[in-house]
């Protein structure tokens, strides 16, 4: 046996293990999001707005918003939302400008979904004198609880609101992933 074989041994070994060492990144499979919020569900609870003083129109706004889910499809865990909280910051000229935030959504079985938001708000004026506005932005999930706890993904969001009208309709679409070690636990 000459001095290679060892090594030899050893390579083929390594390469044959690699499948299984790697097996972890199939594991986190990535969940396709496709949701709707409708503005009958949704409710801002609180909202505080102050003008700037440097040119008309300019606001910052802090808001909190509820939504209740009803009738929610289930998500790849076979679980439903129930409520989220959306809490979050603009600074618009005529509703015009940047908003963000951070949302927590509940689950069934009590796990919550914890995320980000950041986007840009444009608001239209027609003929009549009526306001049309929409925010698109990036979701970002930071983490949660239970199986949730390494969350990852993001959702790309556009959302026409009106907060003197108390309307806020959301549409997401986007993915998240689990860590390797909460992917297949029982649901509580």
């Amino acid at each position: 046996m000459s001095n290679k074989t060892p090594f030899i041994y050893a390579i083929s070994f390594g390469l044959a293990l690699t499948p299984i060492c790697c097996s972890t990144v199939s594991a986190q499979e990535r969940c396709k999001v496709s949701e709707e919020a409708t503005a009958a569900k949704s409710n801002y609870t609180q909202q505080q707005v102050l003008d700037v003083g440097d040119v008309s129109g300019h606001q910052i706004r802090v808001f909190e918003l509820h939504r209740t889910y009803a009738n929610d499809k289930p998500n790849c865990e076979h679980l439903k939302r129930t409520e989220s909280w959306t809490r979050g910051y603009s600074d618009y000229i005529d509703r015009n400008g940047r908003a963000w935030g951070y949302d927590v959504t509940s689950l069934e079985n009590g796990d919550k979904i914890f995320s980000q938001f950041d986007g840009t708000s444009q608001t239209t004026v027609a003929p009549d004198g009526s306001k049309k506005s929409t925010f698109t932005g990036v979701t970002r999930y930071t983490g949660g609880t239970g199986k949730y706890e390494g969350i990852r993904g993001f959702l790309r969001t556009s959302v026409v609101f009106d907060p003197d009208k108390n309307v806020n309709q959301q549409q997401t679409e986007g993915e998240y992933w689990l860590p390797a070690s909460t992917v297949g636990q029982s649901q509580k």
